[in-house]
């Protein structure tokens, strides 16, 4: 039975530096899991979490470096709507499927997208309402969306940057950056993340072409070194 590694900060900075100085490295899985399950294999864990002291139980979690990629922090519907009355009103046909209407939004704070879709933050009523060309169709209530966060990430993230290349059909990683971040700042989230609609249809397996809600789902954006000390109160470079 292969060993449980015993982490400390210095073994982590000791065993990514080893991964980094390796160079390009070949996946070892097909599609946008292969960063975080690459990663794993050379740290020999099968857990993305990793125990480490005077830290604490981390999540570790790895990012195309230069990509505008996304970190999901948490899916939950909005109150005052369902996501079936959303694509309803206004969903429009699937390419593949035409009888059936599918959505796909990303929403900023403030800013509307395109079609309309904007957030917007109400501290005195303690919302953010989801609202398109200034209608409320929505609304979170902000205390619950500061407590989801800080359960998401309260323990932190060891997130560690990697370029990328493609080769022979393959894909390659170099891991050459990564941080400890820890106390995230659940006030502050909110102006960093996007609200991203996703309500398709199956494209394959037994229910392929079936109506498939991926649900309502907050996302990180920009984490990057001048954005960490914004949402973090720790934030540390490790390699």
């Amino acid at each position: 039975m292969k060993k449980i590694p015993k982490w400390t900060l210095s073994k982590i900075k000791k065993d990514l530096a080893e991964i980094s100085a390796k160079g390009w490295v070949r996946s070892s899985r097909r599609h946008n899991t292969g960063i975080g399950k690459t990663l794993e294999d050379y740290l020999g864990i099968k857990e993305n979490n990793i125990a480490l002291p005077d830290f604490g139980i981390m999540e570790l979690k790895s990012q195309r470096a230069g990509t505008p990629s996304m970190m999901t922090l948490f899916t939950k519907k909005p109150e005052g709507i369902t996501n079936a009355e959303i694509l309803n009103r206004f969903g429009y046909p699937d390419p593949g499927y035409p009888k059936l209407k599918i959505l796909h939004q990303t929403i900023s704070n403030g800013k509307k997208n395109a079609q309309g879709f904007h957030c917007r933050i109400d501290n005195r009523r303690g919302k953010l309402f989801i609202l398109r060309n200034n209608k409320v169709l929505g609304y979170y209530g902000l205390d619950f969306l500061r407590q989801k966060a800080a359960e998401k990430i309260g323990n932190g993230l060891i997130l560690v940057f990697a370029d990328c290349k493609r080769r022979g059909g393959h894909e390659y990683f170099h891991y050459r950056e990564a941080w400890i971040l820890k106390d995230i700042d659940p006030t502050k989230f909110l102006v960093l993340s996007k609200y991203d609609i996703r309500l398709g249809v199956y494209r394959s397996g037994k229910l392929i072409g079936k109506p498939h809600d991926h649900g309502s789902a907050f996302r990180l954006t920009k984490l990057t070194e001048k954005t960490f000390p914004l949402l973090f109160k720790t934030h540390k470079k490790i390699l």
